[in-house]
């Protein structure tokens, strides 16, 4: 029975406004926090990307408990990865262009790793291709951190015996990475864009719960 009851609440959903203005509150941590390792942390970006997953997975559950449909998933997830999507891209390379330093190099080496990794099951599997692109400087000093790509077809257009400019971070605390890839404007523009439309959709949401409030006055004094 109470696992029946369960279900049933969570299929009618709330009808309190307040939780989705703690939803949407909480989103924007969120942000803010992904924002700040991803600046402070721009060489390990696999964690940021991990605590992005976090937030979107718990925001889009949330949202669709409170609003007991599961069509809150895709009218959710979609805006809200936007907006987590670009608050890393943006905090990487803003890390990258304040401690950056512009530089000619050549590339010496293009190595391509491909693993092949399984899910849960061990019934599907998927390649991962990862490029590491050996750099030296034009004088023909090495540079210590490779530039590193994921995904199946590197850099377009890079390839060994290439003239490029990089941005490279003295410290080390920020990945190498080809200076016309630095594009804080864009990263901008799409952070801007998750969030309006997230916010658009948390609005949205949050007069539907008035509705439901202001309708079952009776049931929300029960509760």
């Amino acid at each position: 029975m109470s696992g029946s009851a369960s279900s049933s609440r969570w299929n009618q959903g709330s009808r309190n406004p307040l939780s989705i203005v703690i939803t949407g509150v909480v989103f924007l941590i969120g942000i803010g926090l992904v924002f700040t390792v991803g600046y402070l942390f721009a060489s390990v970006l696999l964690v940021t990307i991990i605590l992005g997953c976090v937030f979107f997975v718990g925001i889009t559950l949330t949202t669709r408990a409170i609003m007991g449909t599961r069509w809150a998933y895709w009218y959710t997830g979609p805006f809200v990865a936007i907006a987590l999507i670009g608050t890393v891209m943006l905090a990487e390379d803003v890390a990258l262009s304040e401690a950056g330093e512009l530089t000619e190099v050549v590339i010496v080496d293009h190595e391509v790793d491909v693993t092949t990794q399984h899910n849960s099951n061990g019934r599907h599997a998927r390649k991962v291709y990862t490029h590491t692109y050996s750099l030296e400087r034009t004088d023909g000093s090495p540079v210590a951190e490779p530039m590193i790509y994921r995904g199946k077809d590197g850099f377009d257009g890079f390839d060994e015996g290439d003239t490029i400019s990089v941005l490279i971070d003295p410290g080390g605390k920020a990945p190498t990475k080809p200076a016309e890839d630095v594009d804080l404007p864009a990263d901008i523009g799409i952070l801007v864009t998750g969030l309006v439309t997230s916010g658009i959709v948390f609005l949205i949401c949050l007069i539907v719960l008035l509705l439901r409030w202001t309708r079952a006055p009776s049931q929300q004094h029960v509760r």
